[in-house]
């Protein structure tokens, strides 16, 4: 392990943590007292950092750190290289994630210390946050509306932005959120424009089946590699990670939630969204033993708002109206099913063409995120240009 320039923070010493349950509960003690904070479900998270459970390890490297000083853990940062990544995109990006500080002087020493360790498996730039890649947690909180974190989505203190910005980093891309209610929907004017889109165009939607799981995997996995694009920041999963990644979230879905396109009976899209389980997560103190797990189900019974995770097109059927489709009916069958709001998120500040859609449907953003960046040229610890 590379140590820390001195004069960073020469009082703190940055520890690698290889327990993934201990590295995800260290988030804790920097929230405490603060009630918009949701604690992570360790144990249903963990496995997302273990090289033997998550594919994702097959083509990239990682390492967790906390910063101690003295007895007292005063923050914590990983470091990820992802060769799909690099391969995709056609360069050497390090990435920074699960990024918590006391001070500045310990933030600046954790990035510090994930910038040498990111060129040093011959990164040329340092990207994040980020945890491990853009199909994991990603993005700092830096505005919108007051209140706790969707599921899977970030949440941190206003000052983070300062100590990231004063160590160099700048900005790379925003992500936005976007809100919806059961009012803000015009469901009248929306039932009648997708039917007349499916009058139009011959495509109709139908529910994933639970009950064939595995065969609608088979589905999802063959539309998600026609669907993917070279976005920006977009790294493919492996057919492993796609699966593992559907196995646990089948834990918590909703079949009203999840829908396939099809066209003369071929699949030609999807949508997926699931219930917050951050409620859940809050009402147990991400606990789910042993009493946490009735907690979870019972917050989880109380219907309330549907995150949008994924929705996509094949190529040849984007600007027909099929996305219009697929959120009026995720949403549509999400009020139908007692939910009362939907957040789609997220969405990179510059994809009009899924923003214009989902505004269409009276979705507004409400919150932002942003991924910083700055080049590995210069040695780390002296200040970028910029």
């Amino acid at each position: 392990m590379t140590a820390p320039r001195k004069d960073l923070a020469p009082d703190v010493a940055i520890r690698p943590v290889r327990c993934s349950r201990q590295f995800l509960d260290l988030q804790r003690g920097f929230y405490r007292g603060d009630p918009l904070y949701v604690p992570p479900i360790t144990r249903a998270e963990a496995w997302q950092l273990d090289p033997s459970k998550n594919p994702f390890f097959e083509h990239a490297q990682f390492e967790a750190f906390a910063a101690y000083r003295g007895a007292e853990c005063v923050g914590r940062i990983s470091a990820c290289r992802d060769q799909l990544h690099d391969d995709f995109h056609g360069d050497q990006i390090g990435f920074f994630g699960h990024f918590e500080a006391k001070d500045e002087a310990t933030a600046h020493a954790l990035l510090a210390h994930a910038a040498t360790w990111c060129r040093a498996r011959s990164a040329t730039a340092l990207r994040g946050p980020v945890d491990m890649s853009t199909n994991y947690r990603c993005g700092l909180l830096i505005d919108g509306k007051s209140g706790s974190p969707v599921m899977m989505m970030p949440y941190n203190p206003a000052h983070y932005a300062d100590w990231i910005e004063s160590f160099g980093l700048h900005k790379c891309k925003d992500l936005l959120a976007l809100h919806g209610t059961s009012e803000s929907l015009d469901r009248p004017r929306m039932d009648k424009l997708t039917e007349r889109i499916e009058k139009r165009t011959g495509m109709r939607l139908r529910r994933v089946d639970l009950r064939k799981f595995d065969r609608e995997c088979g589905i999802l996995w063959d539309l998600y590699q026609r669907i993917w694009e070279r976005n920006w920041g977009f790294v493919p999963m492996t057919e492993g990670e796609f699966l593992a990644q559907a196995k646990d979230l089948k834990k918590v879905c909703h079949p009203s939630l999840m829908h396939i396109a099809e066209k003369d009976g071929e699949p030609i899209g999807f949508v997926l969204a699931l219930p917050d389980t951050n409620v859940g997560a809050k009402a147990c103190s991400g606990k789910l033993l042993p009493f946490g797990w009735w907690r979870f189900l019972r917050a989880m019974k109380k219907k309330h708002l549907i995150r949008v995770l994924t929705l996509g097109a094949v190529p040849e059927y984007r600007k027909t109206g099929l996305d219009v489709l697929l959120m009026h009916r995720v949403m549509s069958d999400g009020i139908d099913a007692g939910f009362n709001a939907v957040e789609a998120s997220w969405i990179l500040e510059d994809n009009h063409d899924m923003l214009g859609p989902l505004q269409t449907l009276g979705c507004t953003p409400y919150r932002r995120y942003r991924i910083y960046e700055r080049s590995l040229a210069k040695l780390v610890g002296e200040p970028a240009k910029q």
